[in-house]
């Protein structure tokens, strides 16, 4: 009397694993389709906070656009962010949570240059690439490539390119002379000495003195004070974020008319430079500027302005430009595993907005052009473009 209940029973569960098999293939296949994560470690807290935003918003500009575009290997991009607020220590904290907890094919990072050079034995071991969009240390390229680490890929100028740049333009378009260093103690400003050094060797220019500032501090009166008695020709600025708005600012209320050199970021000084804080006739060496004329920079111009309500600076420019590049190198490899990408960037020959092309020397570093920028008037224009 149970035989038809059985009979009823066993077709019901022999139909069920007839329609979970059937299912099975579909679910191997959506592993295809699992989003590829681009890990990214950048200053989020701390002096550095709103250089690390501009990396966030470019990146996010750049992947949202990938992705409407039809994604990559018809996969989207995912950003997985992680704050390293400008900390070495903090930076191989991030890395290493991004790598353990999101695996991600390829990491983008670290915006501050002593942050960078902790994080290149990390991706060596992990043997995952990382894209260094924004640090310039020298450091930086002479250990990538041929110089012992093949993950790591610089899509930006070093400090000496940059260096090297300005001093033409100087000794070309001013009668500047002696030049006094205001910079960071940090792998960025310490570089930014050695650059300037090499860069002056053979020439009229003389580096007259050197001042290193720890990051946060609060009061420069007593370098402005010195700066006042030494009069050098011009002061070279080589500090990032709130540092340097605020080194900028305590100059301008000192009174201080001696132009600034190096590299203050003028797309960050809108305010300052209207009330005199950047001199006329100051001047800086850039890889971006905002007002580069051309329809691609103003396109993403016009992009970024919809979606952030203000303009992009290098950080975001550059930020954007890498995840080009990333997506690029992925569709060539046609895999997204670490390996593959490592070796098709190897290959990368990408045109930038700002014209001109994005390719690797041995050291795995690009040699874009450097936008010199000189303020006149209260306002930032474009001076020159020389070759890094």
């Amino acid at each position: 009397m149970f035989k038809p209940k059985f009979r009823m029973l066993c077709a019901v569960a022999c139909g069920l694993s007839i329609l979970v098999s059937a299912q099975m293939p579909a679910v191997a296949a959506s592993a295809d389709d699992k989003p590829i994560v681009v890990g990214i470690s950048a200053p989020l807290s701390g002096p550095a906070t709103l250089l690390g935003e501009h990396l966030q918003w470019g990146a996010q500009l750049a992947t949202e656009q990938i992705n409407a575009a039809g994604g990559v290997l018809g996969r989207k991009l995912d950003l997985k962010v992680q704050d390293n607020a400008c900390s070495p220590s903090q930076g191989v904290t991030s890395v290493s949570r991004l790598i353990s907890l999101d695996s991600p094919s390829v990491l983008m990072g670290a915006l501050c240059s002593s942050v960078t050079l902790a994080l290149m034995p990390v991706v060596k071991r992990a043997q995952v690439p990382l894209v260094v969009s924004i640090s310039t240390a020298r450091a930086i390229a002479e250990g990538a490539g041929v110089g012992g680490n093949d993950w790591v890929f610089k899509t930006n100028p070093s400090d000496q390119g940059l260096a090297d740049a300005l001093v033409r333009y100087l000794l070309a378009n001013s009668k500047i002379d002696r030049i006094a260093l205001a910079a960071e103690d940090t792998d960025y400003g310490r570089g930014a000495s050695k650059a300037l050094t090499a860069a002056f060797q053979g020439t009229r220019l003389k580096l007259v003195s050197s001042d290193y500032f720890q990051k946060g501090t609060q009061d420069y009166s007593a370098e402005l004070t010195k700066l006042s008695h030494e009069k050098p020709d011009a002061v070279a600025l080589y500090m990032t974020g709130t540092d340097e708005v605020n080194f900028v600012r305590q100059y301008g209320h000192a009174g201080m008319t001696i132009p600034i050199t190096g590299r203050p970021n003028l797309g960050i000084m809108t305010k300052e430079i209207t009330d005199g804080g950047v001199p006329s006739g100051s001047t800086s060496v850039y890889p971006y500027f905002v007002g580069i004329d051309n329809p691609e920079n103003n396109a993403f111009v016009k992009a970024f302005k919809a979606q952030f309500h203000r303009d992009p600076i290098y950080q975001s420019f550059e930020a954007y430009e890498a995840v080009k590049i990333i997506a690029a190198a992925i569709n060539r490899a046609g895999k997204s595993d670490p390996a593959s990408i490592r070796k098709a960037l190897v290959d990368t020959n990408f045109e930038s907005i700002l014209g001109g092309i994005v390719k690797f020397d041995d050291h795995h570093e690009a040699h874009n052009s450097a936008i010199i920028l000189k303020v006149e008037g209260g306002k930032v224009a474009v001076a020159g473009r020389e070759h890094t």
